[in-house]
């Protein structure tokens, strides 16, 4: 072969290269698949199309690559895959794929996301006491029936307090409890601890189940009732404080005590002479010499108890001649 031949003879093939290259390029690029990214609830019916504009020169095949229902045709223009109803979880992470093979070219593929999930059938709340006291540790549990994938599953808590101030709280997969297979639906079990104060009681708890997938544009697919908790807790003493009262001989003296528990605090009056008065209440229409001393109130329920002591003392009228009157929450 001469120089001039071998030169023609290389021009020719670059140019049949190029050709090749440029026919696949283009057959590539007008591979379509009507969706690129699909979110398919637990036994819902699906559909994608894969086509071509035109049909190539030569012999071809178009299809679906899937692990499920995969699907090939020779020489036409589209075809579809379809699940009347998906159900198979392992579509879930693995290749699926809208595939254009022609022959002595490399295959043209477009990838499908195709994601399942499925929404709990049941989420529900529980605390182990309908009841708590004061100083314990208590447990919530939120039981989530039969949702997937596990691997995607967060259990979000919400704390709503008497001036609707919410705090969230979130536990991804690990943290909590599950029965199934990771890619999967299975049931799910996540607890959280509180300790039992006053600034509990009256709060409302409600637990979620949240599915956290890219195309999931709202991830919260099951939520429980509300939980109102009840704490028991010992009185405390809001008024009055420990102190001293001076009044005035034959004056009326009048003694209030008031508290704050749950159950609602009894009350009772110790006073001088070791006489008990049942009440919150203590009135004395004239106070006398053997009324002097001290008086001490306890606020008591089932969780325990208050008290504060108060020292009257008594002005004879040849000391002073003012009048006092001491009443509810007066003077302290």
């Amino acid at each position: 072969m001469t120089v001039w031949g071998l030169f023609i003879f290389v021009v020719v093939l670059g140019v049949y290269v190029e050709y090749t290259q440029n026919t696949n390029t283009d057959s590539c690029s007008t591979l379509t698949v009507s969706h690129d990214s699909l979110l398919v609830e637990y036994g819902e019916p699906v559909e994608l199309t894969c086509s071509i504009p035109t049909k190539p020169s030569s012999q071809y095949k178009l299809g679906m690559e899937s692990q499920i229902n995969p699907v090939e045709i020779e020489n036409e223009t589209s075809v579809m895959w379809r699940s009347p109803s998906l159900t198979e979880w392992e579509v879930n992470g693995r290749e699926l794929f809208c595939f254009l093979s022609e022959p002595n070219k490399e295959q043209c593929k477009k990838r499908v996301h195709l994601s399942l999930y499925k929404p709990p059938d049941s989420v529900k709340i529980s605390s182990e006491s309908s009841v708590w006291s004061e100083g314990q540790m208590m447990k919530l549990k939120c039981e989530i029936k039969n949702v997937g994938p596990l691997q995607n599953l967060t259990v979000q808590w919400t704390r709503v307090d008497q001036n609707k101030n919410r705090t969230v709280t979130e536990m991804t997969y690990g943290s909590f409890s599950s029965s199934g297979e990771e890619r999967k639906s299975g049931n799910a079990t996540a607890t959280l601890n509180v300790l039992a104060s006053r600034d509990e009681d009256g709060v409302q708890y409600q637990c979620a189940a949240l599915l956290k997938l890219e195309q999931l544009q709202q991830p919260q697919v099951g939520t429980s009732e509300p939980l109102n908790i009840t704490v028991h807790y010992k009185p405390i003493i809001t008024q009055p404080s420990d102190g001293t009262l001076s009044v005035t001989e034959g004056d009326s003296l009048t003694l209030s005590c008031s508290a704050h528990g749950n159950p609602s605090p009894q009350y009772t009056w110790n006073s001088p002479g070791n006489i008990m008065t049942v009440s919150s209440i203590l009135m004395i229409s004239s106070i006398q010499s053997e009324d002097q001393g001290q008086y001490i109130c306890t606020a008591y329920n089932d969780e325990g108890s208050d008290s504060v002591t108060v020292m009257v003392n008594l002005w004879t009228t040849s000391r002073s001649s003012l009048s006092l009157l001491w009443l509810v929450g007066c003077c302290w």
